[in-house]
């Protein structure tokens, strides 16, 4: 005889079927604010990014604006002049909204534990694409003759430009999952405890005898 089950096992399969519904109704939500959003993280994203703009060129040419949602970036031509050199659109910083999403779909988080950790996450992105936009405007600048390529040549700058768009494009998920790796661990661990239990036989009780 085998007992009777106390619960019913949690199941890999469903745990990441739900965690994949949550986190595409997170991903309409969001995304459907992403539009009111956009022109106040771009503008974050410029001021921070302004005085660091500074610190790397030698002599400071880059004109740093927000224009609503986008990003624009003049070179300084001296004399009062200045050149557009490139933009960026609104969809540049949009890997937020599926950061976020997947953020707050992980299972096993309080709230306290999953409101830090969604503000640590979002804070690391954040850093993300201040590095993205400064290092794509100065690799731009070295790829078209602007500055110095480099000791070691064309194919090192084409390296570090697929380098940084790569980092760009991974950065949500790889910041998702080494915020939750260990929410993820606990998931997991409870599955194989819920498995190994509802595998052992119980051992058959003795019938009292009547009379």
């Amino acid at each position: 005889m085998r007992r009777e089950r106390c619960d019913r096992p949690v199941r890999l399969a469903g745990l990441i079927g739900r965690v994949a519904l949550v986190a595409i109704v997170c991903l309409v939500l969001l995304s459907a604010l992403w539009s009111t959003f956009a022109p106040n993280y771009t503008r974050a994203v410029v001021s921070v990014s302004r005085p660091l703009f500074r610190l790397v060129e030698r002599p400071d040419v880059s004109i740093v604006q927000a224009q609503g949602d986008e990003i624009w970036i003049y070179r300084d031509l001296g004399g009062g002049r200045a050149a557009p050199f490139t933009w960026f659109d609104r969809y540049t910083f949009f890997a937020v909204i599926p950061l976020l999403s997947l953020m707050l779909a992980t299972p096993g988080l309080t709230l306290r534990k999953r409101v830090i950790r969604v503000g640590a996450a979002w804070f690391a992105l954040f850093i993300v694409h201040v590095a993205y936009l400064i290092a794509s405007v100065e690799l731009a600048y070295a790829a078209v003759g602007l500055t110095e390529v480099g000791a070691f040549g064309a194919r090192t700058l084409d390296g570090w430009q697929t380098f940084v768009r790569i980092l760009w494009e991974a950065a949500p998920v790889l910041i998702w999952v080494s915020f939750t790796a260990g929410a993820w661990n606990k998931q997991l661990r409870r599955i194989r405890l819920a498995r190994r239990i509802d595998r052992e036989p119980t051992p058959v009780r003795p019938v009292k005898a009547e009379g």
